[in-house]
């Protein structure tokens, strides 16, 4: 975050300095108190964080919960990489996710963009999960099927789109297109201030560390907090069909039983 702050004013500044000094503490405030702290408004806090390149204050405010816990991560690679799953699962299983489980549910047509081997099999991964609730992602790879889908999307579709550093350039590009058509954009990408987050309607984002060592060509990065997010956003998909029967038909509620997995 530390290059915008030659974007800031006076007043930004005063927010930016006390998060400076206190950012496990901010970590944990909401917008009202972290205003209240710095003797701002609401309002004031919300534009503070836009400035910084994050969609809301909820945004920021995850960063900083982060970046807290990643300030406290044990020294051994090992140990940090449990630390950032357990993290991950504390903070999706504890998210809500009404508005894009809502989107996912009533969205004629559904659309997947990846970019990167990781990616693609962490979409590949969600079409197999949501195929078994009948809901149907069609994936989208390369600019050929872009254009296509750019043809036929309606602003009754959904895209959701993953990159783990969200500067991919058709990535971005494709982003911009959906966004011009009013289409519901979900991006899946790290955790930093990046492009495709910003374009986005919805933004879900996974955390990593760069581990280096000496044999290592280049830094590995952890990426099983894809999968964790996509697992847990399943899930959490089934009780948001489990609720909606049961406030139709509370009767049939109980009997409710979760799709099979493939054999």
């Amino acid at each position: 975050m530390q290059h915008l702050c030659h974007q800031l004013g006076e007043t930004d500044m005063l927010i930016w300095n006390y998060i400076q000094k206190h950012r496990a503490t901010c970590s944990s405030l909401s917008i009202e108190q972290l205003g209240a702290k710095c003797n701002v408004s609401r309002t004031t806090i919300l534009r503070f964080a836009k400035k910084l390149g994050y969609h809301g204050y909820r945004d920021l405010r995850v960063c900083l919960e982060m970046e807290s816990g990643q300030e406290q991560l044990p020294p051994d690679p090992i140990s940090q990489t449990c630390t950032i799953y357990k993290q991950a699962i504390d903070e999706i299983s504890t998210a809500d996710y009404t508005q894009l489980l809502r989107l996912i549910d009533e969205s004629e047509n559904l659309y997947i963009c990846s970019s990167g081997m990781v990616q693609d099999a962490v979409a590949n991964e969600m079409r197999r999960m949501f195929l078994s609730a009948d809901k149907w992602f069609y994936p989208i790879n390369g600019p050929s099927e872009g254009s296509v889908m750019l043809e036929n999307l309606t602003r009754r579709d959904l895209v959701v789109m993953l990159s783990l550093s969200g500067e991919s350039r058709t990535i971005v590009e494709l982003a911009h297109a959906v966004k011009v058509r009013n289409v519901p954009l979900v991006s899946i990408t790290q955790l930093r201030d990046n492009t495709l987050a910003q374009i986005s309607d919805i933004q879900l984002y996974i955390t990593t560390i760069s581990i280096q060592q000496q044999k290592l060509q280049r830094p590995y990065l952890p990426t099983t907090s894809f999968f964790i997010l996509i697992e847990l956003l399943y899930l959490k998909y089934l009780e948001y069909l489990r609720k909606k029967e049961k406030e139709h038909d509370p009767s049939r509620a109980d009997r409710t039983e979760l799709p099979q997995a493939e054999r």
